[in-house]
């Protein structure tokens, strides 16, 4: 077993952190030494177990990945102007806070303007912060409010953008109404096409030195039990994103896609009680038969969804902060374990495989309705 390729690799990974942080192309942070224990432990690993040119190449390849995940450093937020969607609650409020205290112009986008969401954020922040009221869904009001940003902006530019706002739905796809399925696409993916089209004028207006920023946050990358719909307007987001990323790139607008874990935020917050209630009045009896009525009034349900979910999503904002600001923007920006694992996990491992793991990292994973065991004849039900 030779280990000097492993040292070497290890070595030079060192000295070329030491140069990046003397010239300013990577940004000092916990990750960095994370990185070097990371490289170390797989460097040693690869060089007891396989030949030294695979040993060598293995290694290679894991730092220069290691390298370019590393954070670079910020800009000077002093003036700068961005837009969020969704600052009602959740992950847009928090970050609307935050730029606002980083010394950013901030234009917060909620769909109440007088609800407690918007009030508090006029109380509690300066004066550099504006609630822009927006429906997401409303094109209309959309690109009026892009028009409204333009001359608060008195001819600066607008250096960002936050796709932030979203919905969600806890439920199987046949308990929802076609109404509430077209809301939740509506929101989650027409809306960020909306807000795409209507502000792409204002990131190309002034060219800057730095790239101007455009963002997503996208929560589903994988398959998700009783948020179907959900789930798929998230992917539909998730290829939108991406796709934007290779078309803007000629404009110097960079586009990043924000991908958490689950958190406590806003999204969970509606009145269960009453969307049960219109989707049992909505559903067909086969339906109401076969689901049994505690399926449309998942309470145990959103309780395990929701005591798994991480109630301080500070690293989040974090994340998105980073995209903002950071002068070498990443085209993806994950945060926390399951962000990376699930997706992972399901793309890479055999069905029957993921299938097996999957469920041991989120217990809700399994799909088990209440009238599972009904027998139906005849529109008559027997139980089991």
């Amino acid at each position: 077993m030779e280990l000097w390729p492993a040292a070497a690799v290890v070595g030079a990974y060192v000295g070329v952190i030491t140069l990046g942080l003397s010239c300013g192309s990577v940004r000092l942070s916990s990750q960095m030494l994370l990185s070097i224990l990371k490289l170390s432990a797989l460097a040693f690993l690869a060089s007891a177990t396989c030949c030294t040119p695979v040993a060598l190449t293995l290694t290679l390849v894991v730092a220069y990945c290691l390298y370019h995940s590393l954070p670079s450093p910020r800009l000077s937020p002093q003036g700068r102007a961005v837009f969020i969607t969704g600052c009602d609650t959740g992950l847009g409020h928090m970050l609307a806070k935050k730029l606002d205290a980083m010394g950013m112009h901030v234009f917060a986008g909620c769909l109440y303007p007088g609800g407690e969401g918007a009030t508090t954020l006029t109380s509690e922040c300066s004066d550099r912060l504006k609630v822009i009221t927006v429906d997401v869904c409303n094109p209309t009001v959309v690109r009026e409010a892009a028009e409204r940003i333009k001359q608060e902006l008195h001819g600066k530019e607008l250096w960002g953008v936050v796709n932030n706002a979203g919905m969600l739905y806890i439920g199987c796809l046949e308990l929802l109404t076609e109404d509430d399925i077209r809301r939740l696409v509506d929101v989650n993916f027409m809306g960020q096409v909306h807000v795409v089209r209507a502000f792409l004028p204002l990131l190309r207006a002034k060219p800057c030195g730095w790239v101007k920023s455009f963002h997503s946050c996208v929560s589903g990358l994988f398959p998700t039990p009783y948020a179907a719909t959900y789930s798929a307007s998230k992917a539909a987001v998730a290829y939108l994103t991406e796709t934007l990323r290779i078309e803007l790139q000629c404009w110097g607008i960079n586009v990043s896609t924000i991908i958490p874990s689950g958190y406590r935020t806003g999204i969970l917050m509606y009145d269960k009680q009453h969307v049960g209630d219109r989707w049992w009045k909505a559903a067909t009896e086969e339906v109401r038969l076969s689901y049994g009525q505690e399926s449309f009034y998942p309470k145990s349900i959103v309780q395990d969804y929701t005591n798994m979910l991480n109630s301080d999503f500070s690293g989040v904002v974090d994340k998105m902060a980073d995209a903002l600001l950071e002068k070498s923007p990443k085209a993806f920006y994950y945060k926390g374990f399951l962000a990376r694992s699930i997706p992972f996990l399901y793309l890479h491992l055999p069905t029957a495989i993921s299938d097996l793991i999957v469920p041991t990292l989120t217990k809700w994973y399994k799909f088990d309705p209440p009238g599972i065991h009904n027998k139906i004849s005849n529109g008559q039900i027997k139980t089991e």
